[in-house]
Order: C-alpha cells, then structure tokens, then sequence
C-alpha cells in the first residue's frame, strides 16, 4: 500500500460503499422512546379514521336543508332535543324541526346532515334559533376520510417524526418495529493528540475529531462509542478496534495520507481488513480509506477536522443512512446564487460550507471563511455545502451553484 495511490472518483466510491451495505436488524420499541427511530415495518390501519361521521366544532347537529336560508332577519327556530359530548353516544335522532347539542369530537346523531358553530344561534331553554345556516352540511368530518380501514398509512423506512408519533398512537402501534441503531466505533489517531480535558502542552492538540463526527454519525441515526486517542503506533490502533467487536462501523481519524506517520493502510493490514479504496477525488477529504472485515465496514479519515467532516458526509452518512434502514439517504440539493464570489481553481470536485438563505426571488449562498483542511471554524455555522464541480475556474458573484441542505431529506 505504499506510494502515491490512485484516487477514485467520489460516485464509484459511493457505489462501492452502498453495494456492501447490510440493513440492521429489527426490535420492537415502546412508543414514547421512537421519536426520530426509522420505521422498520408498514403499518396498515385496521379500522376506519374518523370511526365514526363526528362534530369538528361545538354547535348543534341538525337537517342542514331546513336552516340553509337562516339569517338574523329571518332566523330558524329548533327544538334542542338531546345533548351529545365528546366521548358518548346520541340518544335521539334528529327529526325534522329539531337539533342536538354536540360538543367537538362527539358522533352525529341519526338523521343529521350538517353542523351549526355555537356562535350562529342563540339558544333559549329547549329553543335554538338558528341566525346563518350556510355551510351546515360541510361541518362533518366523515367516517374514513382520513384514513380507510386496510390503508397502508405509514411505510417501513420512515424516519418517526412527530406526525408519524401521533399517527402510530392513532393506529393502536404502541410497540412499533423499527431498525436498530448502527453502532459506530471512533478512534482519533495521532501522537499529538490528547483527550479534550487534558490541559495543552506544546506540540499537543485536543480530540474534537470524535466529537465532531459523534455528532455527525448521531444525526445521521447511529449510536456512537468513543475508544478515545491513540498514538501513532500501529499494534496500540488495532488493538482499540479490535475491542469494540459489536461495533458496527468502525472509523479513525488521522494516518490516513500517504506519509512517514499514516499508519492505517498498517493497521488494515495486520487485521486482515480488506482495502476498498485508499484516496477518493474530492476536495477537502482525498486521503480517506475504506475496508471491510466479516461484513464490516471500517473507514480511515483525515486528521484535519474540515476534511474529516467532508469525507464523512459524502461517504460514511450514505452508509448509515442505508444500514438504518432509511430510503433516502441523500440530502436534498438545490440551486442556489453566490452571494460572494469563490475565487479557487478547482481540480477535484470541492465541497464548501457555506450559508444558504432566501430573499424575495431568490436562493442566495454565501461560502464560509476559512475553508483550509485544518480549519473547524468554516462548518460552525455551516447551513449548506456548496459543491463545485472538477476542474472549474474561479466563480463570480452571482453564479449559479448545486447546493447540499443540511437538513435532512
């Protein structure tokens, strides 16, 4: 593995990853802890939703031909003949000439066809006058209309937000299916590398590497482990992956370039772990190498935060996404505008933090300060990635760029 390796394109390297991928297996969750787990079934509604023809307001329920032409000049006078709350039944059905009273929620009564709101009548003992009946016939939410009985309502891969919360309470789904988290295991590599408590010496850097990506393999639906720092010694960074065997995914940060203290094509090598790719065509982010072990995927990151961020967005975020069971595992793209010029030659394809917003006509992009290797302070505020293609000349302000959404799809 030593020398200058041949990067592949970024498109190849994905494919790669994503043909290899296996999905996690299932578990049964308690409702209240599913928020943001992904869906690991398709639910079918086994009733009808409403269950019933109900109220959406409080008024009375009445024939909505005998009031359509109510007004206060010419009101319509009802008997008041049952009174119906949400959560009860109705005892009489409406007859011509009369009304029920009926709370938000509660079944309309037999023979009813519309609904007046409380605010249009004015009620005197039994008595309801009725002071504009337009519409009544509209203020009934319908048996089934939200959802009929063997409607496949909600689909395995997705991801349980608070809709889809709701939507499972309706359908009775107190313990759904849904994927495991994949468990992915992080070691930061390098002798200058001490753990973020420890006060700096000279020469020495903290860990932000494992956090960074912690949070990022979070986001994108994963469990993480932090193995902590290890130097620059091949047998001590084999010995931390090989501790977290139930892991899923396994990732290094630093040793991944082609240099006198890059040890992770070692490490690949004492473990067995088979080389998929050792350089991918992307700026920040080149020097990133990917294997697999027993079905098990392993990537070697760069030291340096920005493209260690990068590389993991483009190649490792697909994989969990995927893994967890997700069917989208892309972020959504969009065209956006400069709003600064980029003044950068780009050889491989470049990958941007930048802030995205929208004006009165437009979708306007702004890169990032500081966009070097190294620096972490670019993706702080990072809403978007610009993504501009290889070999382009510099861009103007005003050019229209592909834009990735931090958000999820």
């Amino acid at each position: 593995m030593g020398g200058i390796s041949v990067s592949v394109k970024l498109e190849v390297a994905q494919e790669i990853l994503l043909n290899l991928v296996k999905v996690m297996p299932k578990e049964k969750v308690v409702l209240s802890e599913c928020w943001r787990r992904v869906l690991g079934e398709t639910v079918v509604s086994d009733m009808d939703f409403p269950p019933f023809d109900r109220s959406p307001l409080d008024g009375y329920a009445l024939i909505d031909a005998e009031v359509a032409g109510a007004t206060p000049e010419s009101p319509v006078i009802l008997q008041q003949i049952d009174y119906i709350p949400a959560g009860e039944t109705p005892h009489k059905p409406v007859i011509p000439g009369t009304a029920c009273r009926i709370m938000t929620g509660a079944p309309i009564p037999p023979g009813a066809t519309g609904v007046i709101r409380l605010e249009d009548t004015i009620v005197d003992g039994d008595k309801v006058t009725i002071l504009d009946g337009r519409g009544a016939g509209k203020n009934i939410c319908l048996r089934g209309e939200e959802i009929a009985r063997e409607e496949e309502v909600i689909f395995q891969g997705t991801v349980i937000n608070a809709g889809v919360m709701g939507m499972l309470a309706v359908l009775g789904k107190s313990r759904p299916a849904v994927f495991c988290k994949p468990r992915v295991a992080l070691i930061a590599t390098g002798s200058e590398i001490v753990p973020v408590d420890f006060p700096l010496t000279p020469g020495k850097i903290r860990n932000s590497n494992s956090f960074m990506l912690s949070a990022q393999a979070a986001e994108a639906g994963a469990q993480t482990v932090l193995l902590g720092n290890a130097s620059d010694n091949v047998d001590e960074i084999a010995h931390l992956l090989e501790t977290a065997s139930d892991c899923d995914v396994f990732i290094t940060t630093g040793g991944a370039s082609v240099g006198d203290y890059d040890f992770i094509s070692e490490v690949y090598k004492k473990l067995g772990i088979t080389l998929l790719f050792e350089r991918v065509s992307i700026k920040p982010g080149m020097p990133v190498l990917a294997g697999i072990r027993d079905g098990k995927l392993y990537f070697g990151l760069s030291g340096n935060p920005a493209a260690a961020a990068i590389s993991f967005e483009q190649l490792v975020r697909p994989v969990l996404m995927k893994m967890g069971g997700r069917k989208v595992w892309w972020r959504p793209r969009i065209k956006a505008i400069l709003a600064a010029p980029f003044k950068k030659m780009t050889g491989a394809k470049r990958f941007v933090w930048a802030r995205c917003w929208q004006t009165n006509n437009d979708i306007l992009v702004e890169p990032s300060r500081a966009q070097g290797n190294g620096m972490l302070k670019s993706a702080m505020g990072a809403n978007a990635i610009i993504v501009i293609p290889e070999n382009s000349p510099p861009l103007p302000l005003n050019a229209e760029v592909e834009v990735i959404l931090l958000v999820d799809a």
